[in-house]
């Protein structure tokens, strides 16, 4: 068996109710809470999470309006040092969980913060208690180590990679107001970072784990479409993107083709102005296609035990495309490309430039 770690920085709390798991982590300090553009006031994780410091005495700040943008994030530390702020608590979608950890890291390194972001590495250094509430749930930043930022200023972003939480919260009913669509890409976004995870996996055991993981959070938004209330369905993709981004998964993978996916699914977000979920679903079984003229073993493995798809791999890419399609989901693009645009995207895959380019091409309508 190849050698494994099984990573524990960040313990994850499943609740119905978050006010008084809130109450408990936050007693003693001072938090800076952290969100986005106001979805969390629709949800109501807003409330909760004020209500709850209010009534419990624990002095707090707000700082609304979060992004990876890196000018606000050196905002963000600016604000918890002048406040003599001990915890943050974030709560919203990927950008601002990931821009809560840049600034509870930051604020004791705020000097070279942007050397982490381009890859040095923070992993166990010191940083502000966190704890992270995931609102739009599919990215699994809430239990992950990656933190993304981009700075607009000079065009230039990056990844921290090693700024884990000390509590990851799941709340299924915060992602009640997501509208149809917005569910939807949540289960599907889910299911393609599982599968990124598990892709060439050898060890049996994570293995069969992620491909049950894959098949629920399926299911779930399958029964999504029909009764969006279904707390069971949005806790199983809530858990579902956590377990994601944890070291549970992919602990046999001797290759990690599959990670490519995250290079390739960048360019259409350049040449389309896609969203990275509509870009990430749309371009999944077109990467499975071109990936499996050089790792065919895996991926018709992986869609017979996914999907019970037992055809050719182009066949089953077809299938694929049907599939997310038919819950809704835009699969293709208007407008056109050129193999000089798509050659001068930056992308670091084991694909050739032709490969690259088919990819994209095939995502024309």
């Amino acid at each position: 068996m190849k050698d494994f770690i099984f990573r524990n920085d960040t313990k994850l709390l499943f609740r119905n109710d978050i006010r008084t798991t809130i109450a408990e982590i936050a007693k003693g300090h001072k938090v800076m809470f952290v969100y986005g553009d106001g979805s969390v006031k629709r949800n109501g994780c807003h409330d909760d999470i004020v209500q709850t410091l209010t009534d419990s005495g624990i002095p707090f700040v707000e700082y609304g309006g979060s992004s990876r943008e890196f000018a606000k994030i050196e905002e963000g530390i600016r604000t918890a040092k002048a406040n003599g702020i001990t915890m943050i608590i974030g709560a919203g979608g990927a950008s601002v969980m990931d821009s809560a950890k840049l600034m509870a890291f930051g604020f004791y390194h705020e000097s070279d913060l942007w050397d982490y972001v381009k890859g040095k590495n923070p992993y166990g250094l010191e940083r502000l208690p966190l704890a992270l509430i995931p609102t739009y749930p599919s990215s699994g930043s809430e239990n992950g180590l990656g933190a993304v930022s981009v700075d607009s200023r000079t065009g230039d972003f990056g990844t921290a990679y090693g700024i884990a939480a000390d509590y990851a919260i799941l709340c299924p009913r915060y992602s009640l107001t997501l509208e149809r669509e917005m569910t939807t890409y949540t289960g599907l976004v889910t299911l393609v970072q599982l599968s990124a995870c598990i892709l060439g996996d050898k060890n049996k055991m994570s293995y069969d784990a992620g491909i049950s993981y894959i098949r629920n959070v399926l299911e779930a938004t399958r029964t999504l479409q029909k009764n969006p209330d279904d707390l069971d369905a949005r806790g199983i993709i809530m858990l579902g993107a956590s377990l994601s981004t944890s070291s549970r998964l992919g602990i046999g993978k001797e290759e990690t083709f599959a990670y490519d996916i995250y290079e390739l699914e960048f360019l259409p977000e350049k040449l389309f102005g896609s969203t990275y979920r509509r870009s990430l679903t749309s371009v999944f079984p077109r990467f499975l296609e071109a990936m499996g003229r050089r790792h065919a073993e895996e991926i018709v493995k992986y869609y017979r035990d996914a999907f019970g798809f037992d055809s050719s791999i182009e066949e089953s890419s077809r299938n694929l495309i049907e599939l997310f399609a038919g819950l809704g989901v835009e699969m293709y693009y208007d407008g056109r490309i050129t193999r000089e645009q798509v050659a001068g995207i930056p992308c670091d895959t084991e694909l050739c430039e032709d490969e690259v380019f088919g990819i994209m091409d095939s995502l024309i309508r």
